[in-house]
């Protein structure tokens, strides 16, 4: 699988998910091979200090070479059309994810997601939005500026989730219409 006009430096590493060996040239491409030299993922990232953030369209394999996932990530979170496939080839899932941005940046799956059963026929048909939850509470350890001791603070946090809405159509295996939900 390695091409002889790559230029760019090999890591290799060997963990709880067997040896593993990762690419990165000049322009930031990024390959994750296994230990037979079968591609895994690819996808391109950017420097974010001492850490790498995927970037850009990615594509993650089977072992086979078929296409698991595909989409787009930005700054390691994904962004846009997604899509996941069985190891048959045929497509599971396609969803949308959306960058939310105001007074703090979320994001979160919305718009239409479809599902799919292995032999390729539609199994659910819906829409997301994004609820954004403002009512959340955290507590973390913080430094008091006066004492310098540490303390207990709790914090209000926003976090986005998707909700269903609209009409969701729910299929059999055959591709016929089984259950309609308005939420």
């Amino acid at each position: 699988m390695f091409k002889e006009t790559d230029s760019g430096k090999y890591y290799f590493a060997s963990g709880s998910f067997g040896e593993r060996i990762v690419f990165i040239n000049e322009e930031l491409k990024y390959r994750l091979y296994d230990k037979d030299n079968r591609l895994l993922v690819e996808g391109t990232v950017s420097n974010d200090g001492d850490k790498y953030l995927r970037e850009g369209h990615w594509v993650e394999y089977y072992p086979s070479g078929k296409v698991k996932n595909s989409g787009q990530y930005h700054r390691n979170n994904p962004v846009g059309t997604w899509q996941k496939f069985y190891p048959n080839g045929n497509l599971m899932r396609t969803c949308s994810y959306a960058l939310i941005e105001g007074s703090s940046t979320f994001y979160c799956m919305t718009g239409t997601y479809e599902e799919y059963f292995d032999n390729g026929q539609l199994k659910v048909k819906g829409l997301y939005k994004a609820v954004v939850n403002d009512h959340a509470k955290d507590s973390m350890w913080v430094q008091d500026p006066e004492t310098g001791k540490q303390v207990m603070k709790v914090v209000t946090t926003y976090k986005a989730r998707p909700e269903k809405f609209g009409t969701w159509e729910y299929y059999n295996e055959k591709g016929e219409l089984v259950k309609n939900e308005e939420l």
